[in-house]
């Protein structure tokens, strides 16, 4: 891997993290309003930035109040997701493997939570979310980056 390369990965994870630490409130739980859910359509743009997203999650995971537990099965729903997405060619369509991947997320919640919970409810809540924010928020925001050719070239150049 070339140095630019890695910088972007560091880039790009570190970014995911700080956009989840920035408000935990709304990162973690039934409802997740995870900005930085915006930067998964990177994946669409360029297979490449699976592993940097999918690590950043992980990390971000770490803040978790399930742990460990979220920490592999929140990164490894967020990994299927984002491969799904790069496979995919429609960008909107792309979209949506965020919000279907939370039915691993909803799972997670049902079996690990102390109070009990709707598992149909709680998945319900996560896919909105994740839909607000990649598809009505993510896809009109990387649709006006699209219209920055350099902008374009440099995430694709790696």
């Amino acid at each position: 891997m070339n140095t630019n390369r890695l910088v972007k990965a560091g880039i790009v994870a570190g970014l995911y993290v700080v956009l989840t630490y920035a408000l935990p409130a709304l990162a973690y739980g039934p409802l997740q309003f995870r900005l930085s859910e915006v930067l998964t359509l990177l994946a669409y743009m360029d297979p490449f930035y699976i592993l940097p997203l999918t690590l950043g999650c992980a990390i971000a995971n770490i803040g978790s109040p399930f742990g460990i537990v979220d920490v592999i099965f929140g990164s490894l729903a967020s990994f299927l997701a984002l491969y799904a997405m790069s496979r995919t060619r429609n960008i909107f369509v792309a979209s949506l493997w965020p919000a279907v991947s939370s039915i691993i997320i909803g799972l997670e919640i049902l079996f690990l939570s102390e109070v009990p919970i709707n598992f149909f409810l709680v998945t319900g809540q996560i896919m909105l979310s994740q839909f607000i924010v990649v598809s009505l928020i993510g896809v009109p925001v990387f649709k006006l980056m699209e219209r920055n050719e350099y902008l374009v070239e440099m995430l694709r150049d790696v």
